[in-house]
C-alpha cells in the first residue's frame, strides 16, 4: 500500500501525516499516510495542466480503454479493498461489496457510453445560404471538457463517492485530469484505489499527471485547491458548511468555476391518509429501516416524515419504533459524525421529547426519532436542518394543505417520498407541491438506494446540490465537466471528428 501522495506516475512523501481509524473499535490503524506540502501541490497541479493538453485530445475509445482499466484494477484489489473499506468506515462487508459493484457499474457505464457517443451533445445546422432575407451560416456545436478538476472524497460512500467514484470517472471520462482530496476518514481505501487509477493510467499510456492523490488535513488542502487558477471545476459531497465553503472560495477566485456540490437533504416522506388507512404498520416498518439503513448516513435518508392525525397513527408508530430499535449498535463513519449527530440529539431535546434509543456505548449509535406537532414544526426552521444519523422527525399534520405548507417550507431536497393510494383525489396537489421541493420523486419506497442509469436524478434545488440539472449519478454527470463551443463556417477538414459530415 502507497502511504505517501500520488503525482502523477510519482510518489511524494511529507513531514506530517493522517492515520486511518478502525472505526468499530476506535483504534488507530498502523500506516501512517503522509500530508501533501505546497510543493507536493504545485507539482500535482503542474503535472495536471500539461496533462490536459494531451488527454483532452484522446479519443472516446481511448478514454473508455482507460474507465475499463480502472474497474479491471479495482476488481483485482478483491478482499484487500472490501476489508480495509469496512475497517476504516464500520460499515458491514456486505455494503461494502454492493458499493464496489456500483463503483465498477458506473465507471465500464460511462466507458459504454464513451464508445456509443450516447452522452453527447452534438448539434449541426448547416448553411441555408438561399435563405431569404439573410442566408444562414454553417454552425455546429459539441461539449469540450473545462480542465483539471478537483474531486473532494466522501465519508459515507468510501468508494462510490470517492477516490474511484462517480465524479472522478466521470471527469476522466470526457478529457478532465483529476486530483482527489482524499477523505481522511479512510486514507488507506483511497490509498489502494488511487494505485489502482494510477497504474491504470500506466497501462493505457495516459499522461503523466492525469491523475494526482492528495492527503491533507481539514479544508486547508481543499481551499488551496479550490483558489488555484489551475483548477477548473469542483466536485464535492459532504455537508452544508463545508460545501458553502468551497462555493465561497469559488465565487470569489477573479475566475470563477463551477463547483458540483451536494450538501445534505432531509428528504421529506408524506404518507397519505389513503394509504394510512390500508397498511400503516407496513409504511412505518418500512421507512423505520430505511432511516437505520447504514446507521442513517445516507445523503437519502428520510429524515422527515409527514404523517396525517389519524385513528391509525399509533399502528405506523409501532412498526417505525419497533423497526428503528431493532438496529443494532453501530460505529458511524469517525468521531467527527458521531459527535456531531450526539450534538444534534441534545440540541433537540430541549424542546421536544425525543425517543432516544441510544442504549449503545461511548462509540456505538442506536436509533433516535421525535414526534411533533405540524403547527410547531413550521415555527422552528431548526427542526428543518438535516441531522446526520439514524434519526427522523415524525411530524403529526392537522390536514393535506398543512402537510403542503410544511412541503412548501423546506429548502431544496435531493429527494421526495410520497405513499398514497393512486384513486386519491389529492395526489396531484401534492405530488405538485414535492416537484418543487426535490430533484427525485418516489412513489410506495424509500428514497435510500439511487439505482446508476440515464433517467437518473441525484440532485435537486439549492442546498441539495449546487446546481440543480446535474447530478453526480448517471451518464448525466460527464457533463458538469463540459463547456459547449461552436464552430462556425469551418472547412470540413478542421472540424472535431464528431461534428463532420
Amino acid at each position: 500500500m502507497i502511504t505517501e501522495n500520488i503525482v502523477g506516475f510519482d510518489t511524494r512523501g511529507g513531514s506530517t501525516f493522517v492515520q486511518g481509524v478502525e472505526a468499530s473499535i476506535q483504534t488507530y490503524l498502523a500506516e501512517k499516510f503522509t500530508i501533501a506540502d505546497q510543493s507536493t501541490i504545485d507539482e500535482a497541479l503542474d503535472k495536471a495542466v500539461m496533462a490536459f493538453e494531451i488527454y483532452r485530445h484522446w479519443s472516446p475509445d481511448q478514454r473508455a480503454s482507460f474507465l475499463n482499466k480502472i474497474s479491471e484494477n479495482i476488481l483485482e484489489l478483491g478482499d484487500t479493498l472490501i476489508s480495509r473499506a469496512c475497517a476504516e468506515s464500520g460499515l458491514p462487508e456486505g455494503r461494502m461489496m454492493g458499493e464496489r459493484g456500483r463503483t465498477i457499474g458506473q465507471i465500464n457505464m460511462m466507458a459504454t457510453a464513451l464508445r456509443n457517443g450516447s452522452w453527447e451533445e452534438n448539434f449541426i445546422d448547416q448553411a441555408l445560404p438561399d435563405r431569404q432575407p439573410l442566408p444562414r451560416p454553417d454552425i455546429r456545436k459539441r461539449l469540450v471538457p473545462l480542465g483539471p478538476v478537483v474531486v473532494f472524497a466522501a465519508s459515507n460512500f468510501p468508494l462510490a463517492f470517492s477516490t474511484g467514484g462517480g465524479d472522478v470517472a466521470s471527469a476522466l471520462a470526457v478529457g478532465c485530469p483529476v486530483i482527489v482530496k482524499a477523505h481522511d476518514s479512510h486514507p488507506g481505501t483511497n490509498a489502494l484505489v488511487a494505485q489502482a487509477i494510477m497504474e491504470a493510467a500506466r497501462t493505457v499510456g495516459a499522461p503523466d499527471g492525469v491523475f494526482s492523490s492528495l492527503y491533507g488535513a481539514g479544508q486547508d488542502l481543499g481551499q488551496v485547491l479550490v483558489k488555484d487558477p489551475r483548477i477548473k471545476a469542483v466536485g464535492f459531497t459532504g455537508s452544508y458548511r463545508a460545501g458553502r465553503a468551497i462555493m465561497d472560495a469559488s465565487a470569489a477566485r477573479p475566475e470563477p468555476i463551477p463547483v458540483y456540490a451536494e450538501m445534505g437533504s432531509i428528504n421529506p416522506v408524506v404518507v397519505m391518509a389513503s394509504a394510512l388507512e390500508k397498511r400503516a404498520a407496513f409504511i412505518g416498518e418500512q421507512l423505520g429501516g430505511s432511516m437505520t439503513l447504514g446507521v442513517g448516513q445516507f445523503c437519502t435518508k428520510p429524515g422527515i416524515i409527514l404523517v396525517q392525525e389519524s385513528p391509525e397513527f399509533n399502528a405506523f408508530y409501532k412498526g417505525l419504533h419497533d423497526k428503528a430499535a431493532g438496529m443494532a449498535a453501530s460505529p458511524m463513519l469517525n468521531k467527527r459524525i458521531q459527535s456531531s449527530f450526539v450534538q444534534s440529539l441534545q440540541n433537540l431535546s430541549g424542546e421536544v421529547t425525543m425517543v432516544n434509543m441510544n442504549e449503545g456505548s461511548s462509540h456505538l449509535m442506536k436509533a433516535a426519532f421525535a414526534v411533533v406537532a405540524g403547527r410547531d414544526f413550521l415555527t422552528h426552521p431548526k427542526w428543518h436542518e438535516e441531522v446526520f444519523g439514524p434519526f427522523a422527525v415524525i411530524v403529526k399534520c392537522d390536514d393535506p394543505d398543512q402537510m403542503i405548507e410544511i412541503v412548501r417550507a423546506l429548502r431544496g431536497q435531493l429527494t421526495a417520498t410520497i405513499w398514497s393510494e393512486p384513486e386519491d383525489a389529492l395526489n396531484a396537489k401534492m405530488i405538485d407541491a414535492l416537484e418543487q421541493a426535490a430533484g427525485r420523486l418516489v412513489w410506495n419506497g424509500v428514497p435510500t438506494g439511487v439505482e446508476v442509469c440515464d433517467a437518473q436524478m441525484h440532485g435537486g434545488p439549492f442546498p441539495a446540490t449546487s446546481h440543480p440539472f446535474f447530478g453526480a449519478v448517471g451518464m448525466g454527470s460527464m457533463k458538469r465537466w463540459t463547456r459547449p463551443v461552436a464552430y462556425q463556417n469551418f472547412p470540413g477538414s478542421l472540424l472535431p471528428n464528431e461534428l463532420k459530415d
